[in-house]
């Protein structure tokens, strides 16, 4: 009996022509730069802390095995905020890499290059290449493990590619739990496609059982976490509204944006993504491979949405941000086809699109604000106060909400002393809080800075009338800043 040939998935056997290496070192190349422009602009915000925390600790918690590990080993080389953010630049030129080639091998070159080139240009995927999270590893290897499978789909026989979708969707799982929501549209899709040849429907068993054998320990730690209520983060329950801002947020503008003009704009921005996106799914020539791609990206969204309604919910962005790959590539192959029947209406859908995202480019690098739902990089211009005023002996009292110095301590590089007080902002600023926080604090033998919540003008107030010599500087976010000096 003749062996069929073995196609290792992620390798064309096909000989690249030079311009489409060009264009494919184009795009990667323009993906570095945009990951890397600005990356320290912003300081770190709370979650990246607790990231380099955890990976302190090698805390493997939430069911996120995967991530801190490789954050430990890459922390090993440099603690700047540049070089802790660049694990995840690695991760999001790889993902840009992997959408061109499922785009190229279900579709053609050019919808890989279009569909990598809007990933490159999407604000949002931006902020998390610039951010020390496992949002970029996590969409690296799920379209690394929805490669493997459209391979596994398109020749059944080869065994390798079921084999790499098992494992790098186990990968993925271990990264963020949340991507374990692909699984609803890869058995979807399995069931689907060999539905009647039952031998091949089989010869996914085995590694399906294996990921899920796999994946056990990663979900008997989610469900302590859950049914602990250590994870408090809850999302709003989404709407018709909700779902179809993601569209804005995902692709092209992250931010609120100010109105009337620019909010009328998105939305009909919103309006034309839809309309992209449906041509795409419906309209002939239309492929099985198309299909795919609508699963991928709507099928995860739909168990998150339903989720979300019938227990608590999760619908917050970054938690689903894995569906954007999918989307994109939609939208490039419905782009193409209005292109080829409807040039001016392409030419149309192109630049209201290019207006879009080219403002949300712009919002992104010029304000210090992350996107919705990301607050807290006041760190650094707190620990830069300090810095430049500091003198011997001076003791800095700690007292943010997260209770951690961890920010203070990656910033800060004077001398001083530092207290981490926690109490009255982990419960409620009235009066008798407030007074036994003050009484509790050190005697004041030397100047003494103290770093807490704005939000109570009692607070402030107390504060006040217990010290006489004390100035306070302008607020930082979230936080305030006032220096206590001693009586002379």
């Amino acid at each position: 009996m003749k062996l069929k040939t073995l196609n290792f998935p992620l390798i064309s056997h096909q000989k690249p022509e030079r311009r489409q290496w060009f264009l494919f070192g184009c795009l990667l190349f323009l993906a570095i730069s945009l990951y890397i422009y600005k990356i320290d602009f912003k300081g770190l915000w709370i979650d990246e802390f607790i990231s380099l925390i955890d990976a302190e600790k090698l805390r493997m918690k939430d069911g996120r095995l995967l991530y801190y590990p490789l954050l430990a080993l890459w922390m090993t080389f440099s603690h700047s905020d540049a070089w802790l953010r660049g694990l995840s630049v690695i991760f999001a030129v790889g993902s840009v890499a992997l959408l061109y080639e499922l785009g190229r091998y279900l579709f053609n070159e050019t919808t890989g290059l279009l569909a990598g080139l809007m990933l490159t240009l999407s604000p949002l995927f931006i902020n998390h290449a610039q951010e020390v999270r496992y949002y970029t590893l996590g969409t690296c290897v799920t379209l690394a493990g929805t490669l493997f499978l459209a391979h596994a789909l398109k020749q059944p026989d080869n065994w390798k590619s079921k084999v790499g979708w098992s494992i790098m969707r186990f990968l993925a799982i271990a990264t963020v739990p949340f991507n374990g929501a692909l699984l609803g549209a890869d058995l979807l899709l399995i069931g689907t496609q060999f539905s009647k040849n039952k031998q091949k429907l089989l010869s996914f068993a085995k590694p399906f059982i294996g990921l899920i054998i796999f994946c056990l320990p990663i979900a008997i730690d989610l469900l302590s976490t859950v049914t602990s209520g250590k994870h408090r983060l809850v999302g709003p329950t989404p709407g018709i509204n909700e779902v179809l801002r993601q569209f804005r947020i995902l692709t092209a503008y992250s931010y609120p944006p100010p109105p009337p003009y620019l909010t009328k704009f998105l939305h009909v921005y919103i309006l034309l993504v839809v309309a992209v996106l449906v041509i795409a799914i419906i309209k002939k020539p239309r492929s099985q491979q198309t299909l795919w791609v609508a699963a991928w990206g709507f099928v995860p969204l739909t168990i998150i949405f339903v989720y979300s309604h019938l227990s608590q919910s999760i619908w917050i962005t970054r938690y689903f941000m894995f569906v954007t790959p999918y989307w994109l590539l939609l939208m490039a192959v419905g782009f193409l086809k209005i292109w080829r029947q409807w040039r001016v209406m392409a030419i149309i859908v192109a630049l209201v699109y290019a207006i879009a995202v080219s403002t949300g480019l712009s919002h992104y690098y010029s304000s210090q604000s992350r996107y919705t739902g990301a607050r807290g990089d006041f760190y650094r211009g707190v620990a830069q106060l300090i810095n430049e005023e500091e003198k011997p002996g001076d003791v800095i009292i700690w007292s943010i909400i997260h209770g951690t110095s961890k920010p203070l301590e990656h910033y800060h590089r004077g001398s001083a002393s530092i207290i981490t007080k926690e109490g009255v902002f982990q419960y409620k600023f009235d009066e008798a809080n407030i007074k036994e926080w003050l009484n509790s604090l050190p005697p004041l033998e030397s100047r003494m800075w103290v770093v807490y919540p704005n939000s109570s003008k009692l607070f402030c107030q107390m504060l006040q009338e217990k010290y006489q010599n004390i100035k306070n500087y302008e607020k930082f976010g979230q936080c305030t800043v006032s220096l206590i000096t001693p009586d002379i």
